[in-house]
């Protein structure tokens, strides 16, 4: 597979680090993912923490891109977190693969949320949480990546992944051009 730049975007509980740590293995491409940088959770945390996070996220995805590898990026990627990844891709030359996880039934969403939540020993972000990101996460535009719908099985969305992740050419349109600034996020 030629050097490409992956994103999984998406809210807690939509599945897209399942999908993100299956490509890793299957491929034998790094994972990175805002969990294994965030750790420890304050009660209430900002914008700024986030901010820091995604920071020290996209500088190891850049350390794996400088290294000619492929990388995989698990985040929320909230907003213009996006297009500093994408961004990346295009410093170095490499594909830009982003794909979009969701859950199409709110109903089924809340109910894996709430599980995820106790299994956790409440580490995961519950559903009130994720409610309040939501109010701020900026919607993907349908053409700018792959749509993932959770409810689909997963062997099935799996596919889907594998497939745009490894084909040549994608159709999708490159996400807007906007002036970035480097530790600033949301």
């Amino acid at each position: 597979m030629p050097q490409t730049l992956v994103i999984f975007s998406g809210l807690p509980g939509t599945g897209k680090t399942t999908l993100a740590k299956r490509l890793s293995r299957e491929l034998q491409v790094p994972y990175l993912g805002i969990d294994d940088v965030v750790g420890e959770l304050p009660e209430n945390p900002n914008v700024q923490f986030w901010d820091s996070k995604v920071t020290v996220l996209l500088g190891l995805a850049e350390r794996q891109l400088e290294l000619s590898l492929s990388v995989i990026v698990d985040s929320v990627f909230m907003n213009t977190d996006r297009h500093h990844a994408q961004s990346l891709a295009r410093k170095y030359n490499v594909r830009f693969r982003p794909i979009y996880t969701y859950v199409s039934d709110e109903d089924i969403w809340q109910e894996r949320v709430i599980k995820r939540f106790e299994d956790s020993a409440h580490n995961a972000a519950d559903w009130k949480q994720i409610e309040r990101q939501r109010t701020h996460f900026l919607a993907w535009q349908f053409d700018t990546a792959l749509f993932v719908d959770s409810v689909n099985s997963l062997e099935q969305n799996y596919a889907n992944v594998l497939t745009f992740v490894q084909k040549e050419e994608v159709d999708i349109r490159p996400l807007d051009d906007i002036e970035l600034t480097k530790g600033s996020y949301h």
